[in-house]
C-alpha cells in the first residue's frame, strides 16, 4: 500500500512540475521571438518602380496571427510582419501588448493595397479597421509607409525563402 502512494506522490509531482514548467514556457514576456526572416518583400507603385524592399517574418499558422509583434521591443527599418490570412476579408487588428508604433498596411487578394493605418498607439485595444476586404497585412515601424511614399493602389510582391 505504501508503494501505491508513494509512485501516485511522484506522478503527482511531475504532473505538477510539467504543468508549472509549461505555464513558465508559455509566458508571454519569458521568451520574445527574434525576428525570423522567412523571405523578401517589395511594395511597387503603379507604375511599376520599386518603393521599398522589406525581410520578412510570414505569420501564417493561428498562433502566429494571434501573436503577431506583442512583446517585441525592437524592429529593424527593413524588417517587417506578413500576415497571410486563408481568405478575403476585413480582417482587423489591434495593438494589445505591442510595444512598437507600426503602420499596418492591409492588402487584398491581388496584391494591392488597400488601406493603410499610420502610427498605429501602442497598448491600445481600439480594434483597426481596413476600409475594404484585406487577405494580407504588412506590418512595418511607423513612419515608413510616409517615408516610402507607400500609397493605396501599390503592388505588393514577395517570395519565401
Amino acid at each position: 500500500m505504501n508503494k501505491i502512494i508513494m509512485v501516485s506522490l511522484m506522478i503527482l509531482a511531475g504532473l505538477v512540475s510539467q504543468s508549472c514548467k509549461a505555464k513558465v514556457e508559455e509566458s508571454p514576456r519569458s521568451v520574445v521571438p527574434e525576428f525570423r526572416k522567412d523571405g523578401v518583400l517589395e511594395i511597387h507603385g503603379s507604375d511599376g518602380s520599386l518603393k521599398a524592399t522589406f525581410e520578412i517574418e510570414i505569420a501564417q499558422k493561428e498562433s502566429e496571427l494571434m501573436r503577431g509583434l506583442k512583446y517585441r521591443d525592437k524592429m529593424q527599418e527593413n524588417q517587417a510582419m506578413l500576415f497571410i490570412f486563408e481568405f478575403l476579408d476585413y480582417h482587423s487588428f489591434w495593438m494589445q501588448d505591442t510595444y512598437l508604433s507600426l503602420d499596418m498596411i492591409f492588402i487584398d487578394h491581388n496584391n494591392q493595397v488597400v488601406h493603410i493605418a499610420k502610427n498605429t498607439t501602442p497598448y491600445s485595444e481600439e480594434q483597426i479597421y481596413p476600409e475594404k476586404p484585406n487577405k494580407y497585412v504588412l506590418e512595418v515601424l511607423a513612419g515608413i509607409s510616409d517615408k516610402y511614399q507607400i500609397k493605396e493602389t501599390d503592388i505588393v510582391t514577395w517570395k519565401e525563402n
